[in-house]
């Protein structure tokens, strides 16, 4: 009996060494501004240190360099890469001027018959700087019978004009010069294509980013978010009216790379915008909670208002 007790008792022993003894390990650790280490197989990284699953940041939007008219000087650009010719180059006085300018158009009297204007007489068209309204650089063309815009991309100008014909009544031609002025669409070698291809899934990747980092920035504005994505949406469209005449662009794909870079100057334009509005808001909201009253907080009470 006594021998049973013995053995029940020593098997006590045993359970409580093991049950106590690494809380005693435990214990011995947790000095005094210690931290209790944690459980095997677990990050020991705080809170302040975990990546959070989804990124908290704003996206920001590709920095994106706008060309400059050095890209364009000295370079005979046709309408579509098939029509007329425009040559722009650097006045001696440092600004910028349209030494060639054919347009090509249809014959007034008889439509459907092809024509073509010779625009620059016997001085240059000067052309006005207008800023860069779409990030890009602008220039005004101040042809008295068919004033028009020109935006510099690389190697290639964009133009513009509302409404989008004009009439030269002494040669009988009407002409519409708004599209893409680029090199010759026959002109393009093999490794140009293949760079060109390069070139574009940059600029779609940049489009796309400058898209999305648009939107984040115009917040719960309404009205600028369904702004932004109606543009965004007809844009696609847009490309396509813009470059489908462009000759051979099944094949080089210019247009369509110099279209989408413009866009996405212009979406990293407005986003710089939005950016400073924002900012120029909220030093106002700061500045506003700075002038405002303060509460008297002083043990002393106020003086009651006159009855």
């Amino acid at each position: 009996m006594t021998s049973v007790r013995q053995c029940l008792q020593g098997l006590l022993v045993v359970l409580f060494a093991v049950l106590w003894l690494p809380g005693l390990a435990r214990a011995q650790l947790l000095l005094p501004g210690a931290v209790q280490a944690a459980p095997p197989g677990t990050s020991t990284a705080g809170p302040q240190n975990r990546r959070p699953l989804v990124a908290s940041a704003k996206p920001n939007p590709a920095v994106l360099r706008p060309p400059s008219e050095d890209t364009i000087f000295g370079l005979e650009l046709a309408q579509d890469g098939n029509a007329g010719a425009i040559l722009v180059e650097r006045a001696t006085d440092k600004s910028v001027a349209i030494t060639k300018l054919s347009l090509a158009g249809q014959t007034i009297s008889h439509p459907g018959e092809p024509c073509q204007v010779e625009v620059v007489a016997d001085a240059p068209i000067p052309a006005s700087f207008a800023g860069r309204p779409r990030g890009i650089l602008r220039y005004l063309a101040d042809i008295p019978a068919c004033p028009f815009s020109i935006d510099i991309l690389d190697g290639a100008v964009l133009v513009e004009r509302s409404p989008p014909s004009c009439d030269f009544n002494a040669a009988d031609c009407r002409v519409a010069p708004a599209g893409l002025w680029g090199p010759p669409g026959q002109d393009f070698r093999p490794d140009q294509v293949n760079s060109l291809e390069r070139e574009r899934s940059h600029a779609e990747t940049a489009l796309r980013l400058n898209f999305r980092s648009l939107m984040k920035e115009a917040g719960k504005d309404r009205e600028a978010i369904r702004k932004i994505a109606s543009e965004q949406a007809g844009f696609s469209s847009e490309r396509v009216e813009i470059c489908r005449r462009y000759k051979g662009e099944d094949v080089h794909g210019f247009c369509a790379l110099r279209v989408t870079q413009a866009r996405a100057f212009a979406l990293q334009a407005t986003y710089e915008e939005l950016a400073k509005l924002h900012q120029g808001s909220g030093k106002s909201t700061m500045k506003k909670a700075a002038m405002k009253p303060k509460l008297n907080t002083s043990a002393e009470p106020l003086a009651p208002l006159p009855r």
